[in-house]
């Protein structure tokens, strides 16, 4: 990431800003800041990872119970309009077979 012209840039730049005291303390700081950044990163890609728990089975009962239930509507509503079709009636079939028996 650094090399170490940057990384020495950054020393000479810390001990002019903040003195050799104060330093200690703040690479210190650093130190923890990361340490913690780390942790929660770690946190988070495994709530990502592990986070989601799958459905109980009670739901996934009632979900396939769902789909049964509207497949075997479905099925019986087509099966009906089948045996049906739209724009044929009852009077019209009986009237067109009073026709044909004359």
């Amino acid at each position: 990431m650094f090399g170490w012209g940057e990384m020495g840039l950054v020393i000479i730049l810390a001990l002019l800003l903040l003195g050799p005291d104060n330093m200690v303390d703040a690479a210190r700081k650093m130190g923890r800041l990361y340490a913690e950044y780390k942790k929660a990163r770690r946190r988070l890609e495994l709530e990502i990872l592990y986070g989601f728990s799958p459905p109980d089975e009670s739901i996934l009962q009632k979900v396939n119970e769902v789909r049964e239930k509207s497949i075997t509507e479905s099925v019986r509503k087509n099966i009906v309009e089948f045996e049906q079709p739209k724009g044929i009636n009852n009077r019209d079939s009986s009237s067109s077979e009073s026709e044909v028996k004359q």
